[in-house]
């Protein structure tokens, strides 16, 4: 919904209206108490043959102000208006949800029609149809003007509840972000640099990629030009996108400083269903048994809300409201973020291809995407878009279906084509292990067609079992469907991938003890990055360590359009004291013998100056190893160890050991890589010093090894791209822990023969660059030593 203050109008979509209105209607919609008549489905080609669509507007008055709803029919013809619905499932079982959200545009594309072309009732036809196999299934109905017009004045009361915020948003909210004044007394160097860039950006659209190094107060270098950009008409609404909670919560921060500057602004943070709802398991077997299921209420609850005035709204708010009116926290959230101006939210809301947020993602907006922490998007896209599956899996043995089942035929016909398949591929490159077991692995570029046939009827005839089961009046029902809901979601989301495939992705082939399995790898995230990012109208990718900018650039999907900024550090060289120990290997095989000279340099650091420190590993068998070893050898120095599965507990205690003043020492051991080696803000003397061991680089494997013959391929930097730049990002994130603040003094020693290579020296950052490669732990005692000399008054 947009409101044009100078016309004094409200306009939206068709789908935005329907959507919108069923969140505020507490009893049923003329189209959600009756069935479609259905029929067979013809082709798309042939139902929309010869017809182009039809754009049209439905004018009305809302709150006191005029509104209009623009919509399309897909054809107009003797029949009546006809209607193409795309969809994931079966077409002849597309979902109640579906279902409703089609009806519902269509009726007021229908009141559109009936405006210029009077008529008592109208033909509606829909066709359901699957872009993937072309499946079709058609449904029409006939409608009377009355029904069409007891929709709409349902529809149109409810609207209401959303006019007031999008006209505030526009006379009061975008005002201030016009008038906003930094909210800090100066800005810093290059900050200044970075904001006119983000605004820039921001303003006119496009892309920005942006090292940022700590210190130069990203949050509100990113956040500020971007609200005083959407009071230039650059955006409607800004995305804030961070991996971490930490950082979330700068962000936070950030907009409740610039609400004291003079921001009159509202924003939600998006916290996973999981963590936000104590119900949240409910919901797996059906939304009518968990008493925050009132989806009417929504509009009311993010209305009472959004009237409280808060500048961010957190878990605390969402639950107290959402306990109030009845409401899941989570979809209140969901619902609140249609009316906010910022939305702070997790990578997977726009990235991930099966929990994007379908309200503002399936067909964009005039959004300004900003994410922070960057670097961590390439790894994490991979995952997202890549899936692994067995012949164990395809088979479901433990579904709870008869013998004569249709879906235990068909799970049992699709695991043997799998075998049939895939074996043949991967039989010669077979071998015993120790154990007598067959073993053995391959890749190709290239999926045998059979797959792709394969998976679409098996995603088939689980949708159907799953509708048969839901018409059912049978026992047990619901174990039933929690089991099928489960098998789908695996079978789903492989189909899914399995549509992306192309030559940026490499298949693999694995054969274990029998178990048969198929992996489908994202090599290149470049293009399903850039196409997310089209769903918006500008991004911002910031972090403090974007180094080296072309590999960043190419990994995150950036074209020759796009602008970069690499900004200097706001702090001095000398603050900081880099070494480099370029005498002691600390490859996996190294490890056991040069450990006594690891634990010799840690020793020379620590004993340079008393404080807070960290040492970070490859691995956490290597953790453990070198922090008993430290232990033993040096019993009076507290030493703290990260540990797999640690708790929020945990790390509450471990960061409170950093921030409670100590005048002793404190050595913790972490792995780089880890929850503590980025996001995490230890300033002054919670921290003064960092070792790290090793270059952070990724262990040697399948997929790795595919990144490099890739890149290999593509830039000649495949070794730079699947192994050097992801572990020196690992490394400088570590490093970046020690100097936060303009009066912070630390060390960081760099343990590894294979920082003296040219390779590596190209992701060294410029207040890195004073560095000095040392060949002892005596010579480093004497480096430290005097740099804490010349800084005993800091």
């Amino acid at each position: 919904m947009r409101y044009d203050k100078d016309g004094d109008l409200l306009s939206m979509g068709m789908r935005e209206f329907v959507t919108r209105a069923r969140r505020g209607i507490s009893e049923a919609l003329p189209f959600e108490e009756d069935e479609p008549e259905m029929r067979d489905g013809t082709p798309k080609a042939a139902f929309l043959e010869g017809y182009a669509p039809v754009p049209g507007e439905y004018r009305f008055s809302l709150g006191g102000h005029g509104a209009v709803v623009h919509t399309v029919i897909d054809k107009v013809g003797e029949g009546g208006l006809f209607f193409a619905v795309p969809c994931d499932a079966t077409p002849s079982h597309p979902g109640r949800e579906l279902v409703a959200e089609a009806r519902g545009e269509a009726y007021i594309a229908a009141l559109s029609y009936l405006a210029v072309h009077a008529a008592p009732s109208l033909s509606l036809t829909f066709l359901y149809f699957r872009p993937a196999t072309g499946e079709t299934h058609e449904t029409v109905e006939t409608v009377t003007k009355k029904k069409l017009d007891t929709f709409f004045e349902k529809c149109r009361i409810a609207l209401e509840t959303y006019a007031v915020p999008e006209i505030e948003r526009v006379t009061v909210r975008l005002s201030s972000f016009a008038a906003l004044r930094f909210p800090y007394r100066k800005p810093r160097e290059g900050q200044e640099e970075f904001i006119h860039a983000v605004y820039r950006t921001v303003k006119r659209g496009g892309r920005l990629f942006a090292e940022a190094p700590t210190g130069t107060g990203k949050t509100v270098s990113a956040l500020y030009p971007a609200l005083r950009a959407m009071a230039a008409g650059g955006c409607d609404k800004v995305f804030y996108f961070t991996p971490k909670r930490t950082t979330a919560k700068a962000a936070e921060d950030c907009l409740c400083d610039l609400s004291h500057a003079g921001a009159v602004l509202t924003a939600v943070t998006l916290t996973a269903k999981e963590h936000i709802c104590e119900r949240h398991t409910v919901c797996r077997t059906g939304r009518a048994a968990c008493p925050l299921a009132k989806v009417n209420k929504l509009a009311d609850a993010a209305l009472a809300l959004y009237k409280e005035g808060l500048v961010v709204v957190g878990m605390a708010e969402l639950r107290r409201v959402g306990e109030a009116f009845g409401v899941c926290p989570y979809e209140l959230a969901l619902t609140y973020a249609e009316l906010a101006d910022v939305v702070i939210l997790d990578f997977n809301y726009l990235f991930d291809p099966f929990v994007y947020l379908k309200r503002f993602f399936t067909d964009g907006g005039n959004y300004a995407f900003l994410i922070d922490e960057a670097h961590n998007l390439p790894e994490r896209a991979a995952a997202m878009y890549s899936a692994e599956i067995s012949e164990e899996e395809i088979a479901g043995a433990s579904l709870p279906l008869g013998e004569h089942a249709a879906l235990r035929h068909a799970t049992k016909e699709a695991a043997e084509a799998f075998r049939a398949t895939l074996f043949p591929i991967l039989a010669s490159e077979l071998r015993e292990d120790k154990d007598g077991e067959k073993v053995g692995a391959t890749h190709t570029r290239e999926l045998p067609a059979r797959i792709y046939s394969l998976f679409d009827a098996l995603a088939s005839a689980t949708e159907k079992e799953i509708f048969i089961t839901l018409s059912s009046k049978e026992e047990g029902k619901e174990e039933k469907l929690a089991a099928l809901r489960s098998y789908y979601a695996a079978i789903r989301r492989f189909h899914k991938i399995l549509s992306y495939f192309d030559d940026r992705y490499e298949a693999f082939y694995f054969y274990d003890g029998g178990r048969l399995t198929l992996k489908l790898f994202c090599v290149d995230t470049g293009r399903v990055i850039s196409d997310r990012l089209d769903l918006g109208r500008s991004a911002v990718f910031f972090s403090g360590t974007l180094s080296p900018l072309p590999y960043f650039r190419a990994m995150l999907g950036a074209d020759g359009s796009d602008e970069t900024l690499t900004l200097p550090s706001p702090f001095d060289r000398g603050q900081l004291s880099v070494a480099i120990m370029d005498k002691i290997g600390t490859r996996l095989s190294e490890r056991e013998r040069t450990l006594p000279a690891v634990l010799r340099v840690i020793a020379a650091t620590v004993s340079a100056k008393r404080g807070n420190y960290i040492v970070f590993t490859p691995s956490f068998a290597y953790n453990a190893m070198l922090a008993a070893a430290f232990r033993a050898k040096y019993p009076k120095i507290r030493v703290l160890e990260q540990t797999r599965g640690a708790t929020e507990e945990d790390t509450d205690a471990f960061f409170k050991a950093f921030r409670d003043p100590d005048p002793s020492y404190l050595v913790a051991f972490c792995v780089t890589g880890g929850v503590y080696s980025e996001g995490i803000d230890l300033a002054g003397d919670s921290l003064i010093g960092t070792v790290i061991v090793g270059t952070g680089m990724p262990a040697v494997s399948f997929e790795r090894e595919s990144m490099c013959a890739y890149f290999d391929e593509k830039y000649e930097a495949g070794k730079a791209y699947a192994y050097v730049y992801p572990g020196m990002n690992r490394v400088l994130q570590a490093g970046g822990r020690v100097i936060r603040r303009e009066e912070d003094r630390g060390v960081i020693v760099l343990i590894d023969d294979r920082f003296s290579d040219p390779l590596y020296k190209k992701s060294i950052p410029a207040l890195w660059r004073g560095l000095k490669f040392v060949g002892d732990a005596k010579g480093l005692k004497m480096l430290l030593d005097k740099f804490w000399s010349e800084n005993k008054n800091n």
